[in-house]
């Protein structure tokens, strides 16, 4: 990156080329903006009112300001085929850099098609490269559609978009890339606000599932919560009181009183057949039995 110089002359910050073809589009687009301002944007870019090439003079101005954004290996390329021709130096840097061969062109159709999203990339960072790519296909005079588009970058998204995905695929209406993109940033962010909702309420959770660490409040003693152990001393006698102690006490008295129970029942059944065999059919009933028998005899 180039710095600026302490006298005010030379190339501003970010305007120095490093080489790297990845970031030449985003150069030359600094690059140019600042020779607008230098009243020397139509030198290197013709335009449709220009009946003549501009003069000698101005060509080796832009050619002079030029080299002093560029890195060896670029001023290399340009420094005996177009020297003081800025305009010429410029196209030689850009078929270089962004050429229509037929390398490229296949390289930048696997990039395109091969596009993932990495893991805690945020969306924006990722629809730029994929946008990056189309740009340089359609740069090199290659048919790139939005739906095209749309669909590869569709296509590298991770498990957790399928649904933004399923809605897209079933719109009716055709969408642009600048609402997709519209769209999917909508979507990262609320899927953000929800994943801070529940890491606060796991936080929450976590914070009430802890360990008690402190005193109880009515005996004093270290890791015992007044609601859960505390000993209390009655009548001089000290008594642990829990919850589970406290169940185990009322399971006991339901047991005693169900057994209570049948044994009163099972006394109320014993009375009743005691009291059958001396009721008066019974004895009538015996004493007939008696008769038929002697008379058998």
């Amino acid at each position: 990156m180039a710095t600026t110089n302490s006298t005010g002359y030379g190339p501003r910050r970010g305007l120095l080329f490093d080489g790297n073809e990845s970031k030449y589009e985003l150069w030359e687009v600094k690059f140019l903006g600042y020779m607008r301002l230098q009243k020397l944007y139509d030198v290197f870019v013709r335009l449709e009112s220009e009946k003549d090439p501009p003069d000698a003079e101005r060509q080796a101005d832009a050619f002079a300001v030029l080299v002093q954004c560029l890195d060896d290996r670029s001023l290399s390329l340009v420094i005996r085929d177009a020297r003081d021709d800025g305009r010429k130096a410029l196209e030689i840097l850009r078929q270089h850099y962004q050429g229509k061969g037929k390398p490229r062109v296949i390289a930048l159709y696997t990039e395109l098609t091969s596009l993932k999203k990495r893991e805690n990339e945020p969306v924006v960072d990722y629809m730029l490269r994929a946008e990056k790519s189309a740009t340089a296909l359609r740069d090199a005079e290659e048919v790139i559609s939005e739906a095209l588009l749309i669909a590869m970058v569709l296509k590298g998204l991770p498990s957790e978009y399928n649904t933004f995905s399923t809605v897209i695929v079933q719109r009716e209406k055709q969408m642009t890339f600048a609402e997709f993109k519209s769209a999917l940033r909508s979507h990262e962010e609320s899927a953000k606000t929800l994943d801070t909702k529940t890491a606060n309420a796991n936080e929450n959770v976590m914070f009430a599932k802890q360990k008690f660490d402190g005193n109880c409040f009515k005996c004093g003693q270290k890791d015992i919560r007044a609601g859960n152990v505390c000993r209390r001393r009655r009548n001089g006698v000290a008594i642990a009181e829990t919850r589970a102690t406290r169940r185990r006490i009322a399971g006991r008295r339901k047991m005693r009183r169900r057994q209570q129970l049948k044994r009163q029942r099972h006394g109320i059944r014993s009375n009743m057949r005691t009291r059958n065999i001396h009721s008066p059919l019974c004895v009538v009933t015996q004493r007939t039995i008696q008769v038929h028998v002697i008379r058998i005899i």
